[in-house]
C-alpha cells in the first residue's frame, strides 16, 4: 500500500486538505500532539487524529472514532485501507490510511462527520444538519 512516509504523495497537501475538513465544522480545531501528529477537537473532547508513522509504523493515517460495529465492518471489506489503530482501536475507532496512491475525500468526509457528531455538543450538531456549515 503506502510504504514508507517519505515516499507517500502529496503528505502535506493531504494533511492539508484533512485540517480544512475538520476545521470547517462548527468549533472543530486542530491541535499538534507530538512533532508530527494532530488532533482535532471540539469543545476540548478529540474526535479525530492525524497520524505520521505513529511508533514507526510506516503509515500516515486518520484515525476517528467510529459507530458501534463500523470498525469491524470496514476493516474487514477493506483491510489494505483501513485497520484498528493502536490504543484507540479498542473503543471503537478506525484507521484509515492516506499514504495510498489515490485518497477517496468522500470517504475522509464521511468518517469524520461520523467522528464529529459522535462528539460535538447537540447545538453544533445541529449547525452542521441544518445545512449552516
Amino acid at each position: 500500500m503506502g510504504g514508507t512516509p517519505e515516499k507517500s504523495p502529496d503528505v502535506s497537501g493531504r494533511r492539508n486538505q484533512l485540517v480544512a475538513l475538520c476545521e470547517a465544522l462548527p468549533g472543530a480545531e486542530a491541535e499538534r500532539c507530538g512533532v508530527q501528529h494532530l488532533a482535532f477537537k471540539v469543545k476540548k473532547k478529540i474526535f479525530a487524529y492525524y497520524v505520521y508513522d505513529h511508533h514507526r509504523d510506516g503509515r500516515i493515517a486518520l484515525l476517528c472514532k467510529a459507530p458501534p460495529g463500523e470498525q469491524s465492518r470496514l476493516v474487514q471489506e477493506d483491510p489494505d485501507r483501513y485497520f484498528v489503530p493502536p490504543y484507540v482501536g479498542p473503543k471503537g475507532w478506525v484507521g484509515l490510511r492516506l499514504d495510498s496512491s489515490r485518497v477517496n475525500w468522500r470517504t475522509v468526509k464521511n468518517l469524520v462527520f461520523a467522528a464529529y457528531f459522535l462528539t460535538a455538543p447537540d447545538k453544533l450538531r445541529k449547525e452542521v444538519a441544518g445545512g449552516r456549515r
